[in-house]
């Protein structure tokens, strides 16, 4: 039994081993295919080869192992032996187990790969193949040969490039499955940012900015600039991009998506977050826009508060002090010119009485008696007028005061009305962030499931390949192949697909949308297993 179960697995490894080189051969050969239409020479190619066999080598295993199941038990059908087999007496789970144990085996390998090795081979060949299309974007020579660049969400198009300008730059900027953002000018060029790596700047001029609003046929907003900068990530460190959770092993992942659990079970449940995060931004925009006038109303608001409650006091206070300082000394200079009045008329008097005879004597005195009376109406004058501006003073700083009361009161209306916009902005952003968990945690959850569906194809792939070859015959083995492969392409990875976008939409829970392509291929292997075992 022994030797039997050695010699079928020699045969399917034998089968096994050309048909995995040769599927991740065409598969790695179909990823550099892409990448040279991507813009990638052969001589940067090179450097992504070992990422790519390794994101290959858990892709290809499945199918591999399809094949060689079918190979090896259409053989076995076409040579007689199972019928020898079975005549032998032996049940033909005998053989079939051990071609099970080896796919639970590969299972893992195949689990260890997608969860290990897959995330980590993905993210160097992301970081190398755009530090290699950076370079050959700052390649002139490269640059006039192409007329499309990609740097999702950021797609260039140009009609020409001459003396290291483009020509008529179309920029279109994606968000979720719709534009927002849409630049078109007259020509540009591309320089590398030395500040920041990885960053290259389109500086465009002679430009008109379009900006689509969030409903499906808002119409754009369009908005004339003589010189437009885009900055655009089109190459991240390495660092960067292994950090990104899709790219995390296992045991981080695990850790990442027990976090987001904690995280989301207290928040109310979003059904729709790209819809929720779209609005939230375009609500937060809106919010900006209100903030920033509210802030400039409170600028100019602060300005004249400051003039009424400080700097128009202070001037008038200023005054008040001047004027009292003049009445003071005017009320001084009047009782000094009384005091001289009242000398001279004792003086003029005193002339009467002593020498009438005296003329010229009584005629000066009685001039610089009428003097002294002159100057001491002029200056009472002055003090009348000086305390009329005194008044007019105090009543302008009266008066300031109270405007500045009530620019106080605007400004605290105004300061109420920006904490309210900045509440609600930080609702709003707060809504956006339980959003963006909620979706990174269904991302992760899909990519789990994904990742050990896709592991567990290997399993699931034997159940219909044994079958399938056993049914088979040496003459009918392109037809096995073809059913087998059908099943596998028209219903497997059908489902799949189909069950992450109802997962993504949120129309049927995560576990039985990713799991139900396995599930499916499962019974239906399992239904042909039974058949061939009891005939």
């Amino acid at each position: 039994m022994k030797k039997l179960q050695t010699y079928i697995l020699k045969d399917l490894f034998r089968a096994l081993i050309p048909a995995f080189a040769t599927l991740v051969l065409i598969m790695a050969a179909g990823f550099c295919m892409q990448l040279l239409r991507q813009g990638l020479d052969v001589v940067r190619l090179s450097g992504l080869l070992p990422p790519v066999f390794a994101y290959c080598i858990p892709m290809a295993l499945p199918a591999a192992f399809l094949t060689a199941v079918i190979m090896t038990f259409g053989r076995l059908s076409a040579d007689n032996e199972l019928m020898a087999i079975r005549a032998a007496g032996i049940h033909l789970f005998g053989i079939v187990y051990p071609v099970l144990a080896v796919a639970a085996a590969l299972t893992l390998v195949a689990v260890y790969f997608q969860f290990e090795t897959v995330p980590r081979a993905r993210g160097a060949a992301r970081a190398l193949r755009h530090e290699a299309l950076k370079q050959i974007l700052l390649d002139k020579v490269a640059l006039c040969a192409r007329r499309r660049l990609a740097f999702p969400p950021t797609y260039v198009q140009y009609e020409d490039f001459k003396d290291g300008k483009m020509i008529n730059l179309v920029v279109l900027e994606i968000r979720g499955d719709r534009p927002r953002t849409v630049i078109t000018a007259e020509s540009g060029v591309i320089k590398e940012d030395a500040a920041h790596a990885g960053i290259v700047s389109f500086q465009m001029s002679n430009c008109t900015v379009r900006w689509f609003g969030l409903e499906v046929g808002d119409e754009a907003i369009p908005m004339t600039s003589e010189r437009v900068v885009l900055n655009v990530r089109v190459a991240p460190k390495a660092d960067e991009v292994l950090s990104q959770k899709k790219h995390l092993g296992f045991w981080k992942l695990m850790h990442e998506l027990r976090r987001l659990r904690e995280a989301v079970g207290s928040q109310p449940a979003i059904h729709d977050p790209d819809r929720v995060r779209e609005k939230g931004f375009t609500e937060i925009h809106g919010y900006d826009i209100e903030i920033l006038e509210v802030d400039r109303a409170l600028d100019s608001l602060r300005q004249r508060h400051d003039k009424h409650a400080f700097q128009e006091p202070r001037r008038q206070e200023q005054v008040i002090e001047r004027n009292r300082q003049l009445i003071a000394d005017a009320e001084k200079d009047i009782e000094l010119l009384q005091q001289q009045q009242a000398a001279c008329f004792q003086e003029l008097k005193q002339a009467r009485e002593a020498d009438t005879d005296n003329i010229e004597k009584q005629v000066e005195l009685e001039r610089r008696h009428r003097d002294l009376l002159a100057q001491v109406d002029a200056l009472k004058k002055r003090i009348e007028t000086l305390q009329a501006e005194l008044g007019a003073a105090d009543s302008l700083a009266n008066a300031s005061s109270a405007k500045a009361r009530e620019l106080e009161e605007s400004i605290r209306e105004l300061e109420d009305r920006r904490s309210e916009l900045w509440l609600k902005r930080g609702k709003v952003q707060q809504v956006i962030e339980w959003a963006n968990q909620q979706k990174e945690l269904l991302s992760l959850r899909l990519r789990v499931h994904k990742r050990l569906g896709q592991a567990l194809a290997v399993l699931v792939f034997a159940f219909i390949g044994v079958p399938v070859g056993i049914m088979a015959s040496r003459r009918r083995v392109v037809t096995a192949f073809g059913i087998s492969f059908a099943i596998v392409l028209f219903v497997f990875y059908p489902l799949l697909i189909l069950g992450q976008l109802a997962a993504e939409s949120g129309a049927f829970p995560v576990g039985p949308s990713m799991w139900a392509a396995n599930a499916l291929t499962f019974l239906i292997g399992a239904a042909l297993t039974v058949k061939v075992m009891r005939g």
